[in-house]
């Protein structure tokens, strides 16, 4: 009977939705993915008794470097461990030591038959006194968790003797990244909405009289209602004979005003700066930090920090070229920006930006922010001096006849390597990369809420190793023009509905709780870098949906990696990788000069009807923090998988309004 082990596709341990920290959800139940160094592959990795082969390091020296920025013992990147069944649709890994080790959460269950509700802990302890004096047996027989008390019913009879317990559907998130099962030992010990003092606050917000259960013996049942849909028709209740509660239920009515401290060696946490200060409240009193309860399977339970990374070959600069630059750099005494802009400007040597980065800051001792890391990526696609290999193959398209749509340049990615390393995740609301990055996960940052990152790994940012996983596909990349982008926002920028956009917009990202970084900080003084990154990216949202519904590959399996700066980059790359449809030649196909022009045509007249029309098109914010305008499922969003920033930043008005729009006249 007993499963100890559930497959799980590698690939998505390094996913929006996997990875260390994440809830999966399988058939056997809720799981949470624990930290690398208590997987059984990295922890004998990290102890010496195993070494990495060649084909489980990920080798991407420009990502690597990047890295050790702020992981400096980080020696390499490895692998996600693949694995596989050791018999046909049987649960027995092939591979013992390249298990990736998860926990069931919540650890809370009740019985579906009998009602009965407890902790996991207490359910394997009643198990083991009812069926086996045998640890292993009892063990095997445990997994998935059934009810003890329905097998002692049943034992000696015939019919079923086994009934697997459920998992509650509720849990509790903290801004500083920690989970935790609803305190269920307290519900019957909770205070009624109505009986609570007009006085409360959030320096009292507890809904329970202490922190004691209803009593010592406490026996606790699940009760769901068939009369009622909502949280009254489920009923916790106490049904010890000695309970004070004398059998009275509880309903989870109010559970999501619920508010619960987050407790650090017994006493309340706090929210504190990043140099250790408590934040104080506006009465000058330490800001606790306190869970708030969520549906497990919600998207504020989990947002990963991945760090992707497009695999470019590295060039060889000669050394009389190399000695020109650190030449300049050192009598000019110029910044690592300062010498770039000079060489570029003047035009004195004719390298790359990347060319000059690497020669400049070799070490990468430095923190490069997403954007300037991008820039070289961008950089080579834009190069006519490709260096085709294994790993990156283009083809160009001629695109004379994209003018019409301001397209500089059009590129075939025929196979693409793309490397992807979860450095951290944190919950309730997403971290821009580069803020976690720039600081330290160990810090709050700038946030009267404490969100706080956590680490993939126990040992901070002092482990030696980060899981990753290598993808290969392909791509289609679509570079505008840069003066075609700057000509349309200096005519129109003063045109009264798209200023009012702009200004909204600008104004919710004010607000918004969702932290961003320096470049899109950027955005907020500078209209024109915000009209040009809502242009790009609605675009990019627009042709992934236009080739679900014209090549029938679903949105799912295509991304985006978007290349926008201030002022070098206005490209999108739309890529799917192996073992997703369109990946074998089916999405590059669709570069193909007309079918790519009738994508476009298609696309553009696809937005200008949404169902959702006109309260869409009219919509003054939505989405996270108010980030989106006309921008819904019916017209611009895509799947959570697909989009780099949580579907936020877009409005199709930017590309179709008759009076504004870039595409007016398509």
């Amino acid at each position: 009977m007993g499963k100890k082990y559930t497959e799980w596709q590698t690939r998505k341990l390094i996913s929006a939705y996997g990875g260390v920290g994440s809830i999966l959800e399988t058939i056997d139940g809720a799981l949470k993915v624990k930290e690398i160094d208590k997987w059984r592959f990295f922890a004998m990795i990290e102890r010496g008794k195993e070494e990495l082969e060649e084909n489980q390091i990920i080798e991407d020296d420009r990502l690597l470097k990047r890295l050790k920025y702020y992981f400096k013992n980080l020696r390499t990147i490895a692998k996600v461990p693949a694995n596989y069944s050791e018999f046909y649709n049987a649960a027995i890994p092939s591979l013992k030591n390249h298990i990736v080790n998860a926990e069931y959460f919540p650890k809370w269950m009740y019985c579906n038959k009998c009602g009965s509700f407890k902790h996991i802990d207490d359910w394997f302890k009643g198990w083991c006194n009812v069926y086996s004096n045998d640890d292993n047996k009892n063990q095997e027989s445990f997994q998935p968790p059934v009810c003890y008390k329905c097998y002692v019913n049943a034992k000696g009879k015939k019919g079923r003797k086994f009934f697997y317990l459920e998992q509650v559907r509720f849990i509790m998130t903290a801004p500083n990244g920690e989970i935790d099962d609803l305190p269920w030992h307290l519900w019957t010990n909770r205070v009624d909405k109505s009986k609570k003092d007009k006085e409360d606050s959030d320096d009292n917000p507890l809904f329970f009289n202490d922190f004691n259960p209803c009593c010592k013996k406490q026996d606790l049942y699940y009760i769901k209602s068939d009369r009622f849909s909502d949280f009254s028709g489920v009923q916790i209740v106490c049904k010890n004979k000695d309970c004070k509660t004398k059998g009275r239920p509880y309903s989870l009515a109010g559970l999501f005003g619920l508010k619960y401290p987050h407790f650090t060696n017994g006493a309340i946490s706090t929210i504190k700066d990043k140099d250790g200060n408590d934040i104080l409240d506006k009465n000058g009193k330490p800001k606790r930090i306190f869970y708030k309860p969520v549906i497990r399977t919600s998207n504020s339970v989990y947002y990963p920090l991945i760090t992707n990374s497009l695999f470019i070959p590295t060039r060889k600069v000669p050394n009389e070229i190399k000695m020109v630059v650190n030449t300049l750099h050192k009598n000019m005494n110029l910044t690592f920006e300062e010498i770039r802009k000079n060489i570029l400007k003047n035009n004195q040597v004719n390298l790359t930006i990347g060319q000059i980065d690497e020669i400049i800051n070799p070490d990468l001792d430095k923190f490069i922010s997403e954007t300037e890391y991008r820039l070289r990526e961008y950089d080579y696609l834009l190069s006519d001096n490709y260096e085709n290999n294994q790993n990156l193959v283009i083809g160009k398209v001629d695109s004379n006849e994209l003018a019409l749509f301001k397209i500089n340049k059009l590129l075939k990615l025929k196979r693409l390597k793309l490397s992807s390393v979860q450095t951290g995740y944190s919950r309730q609301e997403p971290i821009d990369k580069d803020l976690y990055a720039q600081f330290s996960m160990d810090e709050y940052v700038n946030s009267d809420k404490g969100i706080k990152a956590k680490y993939t790994s126990t040992k901070g940012s002092g482990t030696t190793i980060l899981p990753g996983v290598e993808s290969f596909g392909e791509g289609i990349f679509v570079d505008f023009e840069k003066e075609s982008i700057n000509e349309w926002y200096d005519k129109f920028k003063d045109e009264s509905n798209l200023k009012k956009r702009i200004d909204s917009l600008i104004e919710n990202i004010g607000k918004s709780e969702y932290r961003i970084s320096d470049e899109k900080n950027k955005m907020l003084v500078n209209p024109a870098y915000l009209a040009k990154f809502l242009f790009i990216h609605t675009f990019s949202h627009l042709l992934i949906k236009e080739l679900e519904f014209l090549t029938g590959y679903p949105a799912t399996s295509m991304q985006e990696r978007l290349y926008i700066n201030e002022y070098e980059m206005q490209a999108v790359l739309i890529y799917t990788i192996a073992g997703a449809e369109g990946s074998y030649g089916g999405l590059v196909k669709q570069a193909e000069l007309e079918r790519f022009v009738k994508i476009i045509n298609s696309a553009i007249s696809r937005a200008k009807d949404c169902a959702s029309d006109p309260i869409c098109y009219n919509s003054d914010g939505q989405g996270i923090g108010g980030l989106n305008l006309a921008a819904c499922y019916s017209c611009s969003l895509l799947p959570e998988t697909s989009c780099e920033e949580f579907n936020s930043y877009l409005d199709r008005a930017i590309l179709i309004d008759s009076k504004y729009g870039f595409y007016r006249n398509i």
